[in-house]
Order: structure tokens, then sequence, then C-alpha cells
């Protein structure tokens, strides 16, 4: 079983809306609807689970009945996020256990519901290499650095300057085997959990591998208004360029 696992949970504080960001509108569809819409372009995919506040739980339910997916509406699972990223990964775990009986060899990929121009294509490649690795690795979609990345301690004082040829942006999706996943996150301490909000990082704690495969310089994340500002013209240009066709 490939489960995708589509973390929702945030308030969207940073973005200084009532609405979490996640439910605002790109065009003629929400930010959610539009991360899902890239999972259910791949026929891999056997179940999706979305982790969203428990307020917005029958919203988010309402949302997907009215999204025009169909018969794939049945794969899409809606279950209440925690109180953080990490938490709200772990709830969606649980819920794949639990109730759709996924087992420890089973695949997880985790998503950003706000990286709503994720593609097929990059969710796919998460798959295919985490399928020819061992059960221990992960994946994750990454882009190379452009601008140098500086190390700064607790003073904002520079302690290094790493070569860009070496640096790479994460990005989600990023993938895993279920089982190996689930024994990295139990043996994190609640300190951990609280700072180590990437699965590269989690992985790498453990003294575990990970991988990277080629995200895009679109995949971006939805954080700011500047962010939401971005990404709404860019949907009106694909639209206007779509119907020019």
């Amino acid at each position: 079983m490939i489960v995708g696992a589509i973390v929702a949970g945030g308030k969207g504080r940073r973005m200084g809306t009532e609405v979490p960001k996640q439910f605002l509108k790109l065009g003629d569809r929400t930010i959610l609807l539009r991360s899902v819409d890239a999972f259910l372009e791949c026929e891999e995919i056997d179940a999706v689970i979305i982790g969203v506040p428990k307020g917005w739980i029958n919203y988010t339910k309402q949302l997907l009945d009215e999204g025009g997916y169909g018969k794939r509406r049945g794969i899409i699972r809606v279950t209440e996020g925690g109180v953080n990223r990490n938490e709200t990964m772990w709830k969606i775990t649980e819920f794949a256990v639990n109730r759709l009986q996924a087992s420890n060899s089973d695949i997880l990929i985790t998503h950003d519901a706000v990286r709503p121009f994720v593609t097929s294509d990059i969710i796919r490649r998460t798959i295919r290499t985490l399928e020819a690795s061992d059960k221990k690795t992960a994946v994750t979609a990454a882009v190379p650095a452009t601008d140098t990345i500086l190390r700064v301690d607790e003073d904002s004082v520079v302690v290094e300057a790493p070569r860009r040829i070496h640096m790479m942006h994460a990005q989600t999706p990023q993938t895993v085997y279920l089982g190996t996943w689930r024994k990295v996150y139990k043996k994190l301490t609640e300190a951990d959990r609280e700072f180590r909000t990437d699965v590269s990082g989690m992985y790498l704690s453990a003294g575990l591998c990970v991988k990277v495969v080629d995200g895009a310089r679109g995949n971006i994340k939805i954080t700011t208004p500047e962010d939401l500002e971005a990404a709404r013209k860019r949907v009106v240009k694909e639209t206007v360029s779509e119907e020019k066709e």
C-alpha cells in the first residue's frame, strides 16, 4: 500500500488570516485541494489521509465531496491533526495503521498541504527511489541552493559558510517506509519532536540514510502573505495561458 499523508494541521498564524492558509483560494480551488489533486493524479497512490485542525474536519470533508473527484473520493480520508507538524504526521500515521491496516512494509508519502504546486512526477520520483532503496532509507525532494547558506550562533555571528555546491533546500514530499518511520519517531525525545520538523533531520539523527530526488523551484511553500500573492499571480498567469491554447 502507498499512502499519501497531507499535513494540513496548521493554523496559519504567520499568514495573519482567520482562515487557516490551507483553506485559502488559489483561483477556483483551495490550496489544500490543489495538493490533493497532485496525489490523486498518481495511480500508484492507494489512499490519501489529510490531517486538519479538529474544527475544520467537516468543512474539509465537504470541500472534498464538492471537489469533483468521482470514484477517487473514496480513497481520501480526513483525520484530526496535532498541535504541530510532527504530531499531525504521527496522527496520520496511526490512522493509516489502525484504520487502513497499513503494514510496516507500506510506503508513506508526507507532504505539506501548503505546497500546492507539487506535481505527480515529483511524487513518483520519491516513490521509485524509495522502492529501489532499503527499508531504512528516507527520500526527500529538494532543489540546489542558489544563495550562500550561512550558519550562525545564538548571537547571530556567522560561524560557517558551507560551499553552496553541497547545499540544497529541502521540500516535500518526503517518502518513507511506514515501519521504519514509526520506530524513528518513537525514539525521538519530546525536545527532538519540537526541534526536528523535517523527516530528513529525524532519520539523520537516527543514523539512517536520506536520499534526494529533484524537486522543482515552483514547488513553493505558501507561508506569508507575499507567498500567497505570488501564488495567486502564478495561477492567473497559468489560467490565461491555458485559455489562449
